[in-house]
């Protein structure tokens, strides 16, 4: 998958994108859709409804309440190359600025980039029609009220979907599906988590990572102090590299 993607991917969710993309190839399918850009542009996402205390500096990671980022787990010299994104404002507005932000820096490029690769490792054509221009732009446009209601986003796509979808269907909560990397890495994929964070820290990651504080987080999320996987799967990606370089 790192050799498709040119990069380090996002976890193991990209791992079981790339599965469904490999099975349509075996059932002969070749266009696929996807859903991509209808929660940012027509704020389905929790979060959206507390868009005026929402800090856009710092990247959506969603289902974890504990911080996305380890810098103590960095090396004083390496952390200071680091350069803070500064979020645009542009239409003045918490909640659509905070839906710019997903769809230009944030979310959307991220899942497209990993999508896109991953129906191209198959073959596969990945469509994306809520992310037609004219889709985008007038959810972005309108005011609040024309998206979320009752503590419910996607309120007019939702209205407009009335006489198209049935009811379970178009009053479905937002359902996010999550792949049990949390529980897997501190569970049945530990072993090979820590083999990969010590390749890490053996090659490239000495000169970026403190060693110290790098085993004492991990330590600390397998015993359950830490419920996100994201700086976890970061070092063991940098394994992954480090063990394809050097064979």
């Amino acid at each position: 998958m790192q050799a498709f993607q040119d990069e380090p991917f996002g976890g193991l969710p990209t791992l079981g994108m790339a599965l469904i993309h490999e099975q349509a190839r075996e059932l002969g399918v070749v266009v696929l859709l996807d859903g991509n850009g209808m929660d940012e542009a027509w704020a389905g996402y929790d979060y959206y409804r507390r868009a005026g205390a929402i800090d856009t500096k710092i990247g959506p990671v969603q289902g974890t309440f504990t911080p996305s980022t380890h810098h103590p787990c960095l090396r004083p010299e390496f952390a200071s190359r680091a350069r803070p994104f500064v979020p645009e404002h542009p239409l003045r507005d918490p909640l659509r600025d905070l839906q710019y932000r997903d769809v230009r820096y944030a979310k959307i490029p991220r899942a497209m980039r990993f999508a896109d690769r991953c129906s191209m490792m198959y073959g596969r054509e990945l469509r994306e029609p809520f992310l037609d221009h004219r889709i985008v732009e007038l959810g972005l446009a309108l005011p609040a009220a024309y998206k979320i209601r009752d503590g419910q986003g996607k309120w007019l796509p939702r209205r407009i979907a009335e006489h198209l979808l049935p009811d379970g269907v178009r009053e479905a909560p937002k359902r996010p599906v999550q792949t049990p990397q949390r529980e897997w890495l501190r569970g049945p994929l530990a072993g090979w988590a820590d083999h990969q964070i010590e390749v890490a820290l053996a090659g490239w990651g000495q000169d970026w990572l403190d060693p110290v504080a790098t085993r004492a987080a991990w330590r600390d999320y397998r015993q359950g102090q830490s419920d996100n996987s994201f700086p976890i799967w970061q070092w063991i990606s940098l394994g992954m590299i480090a063990g394809d370089e050097h064979g």
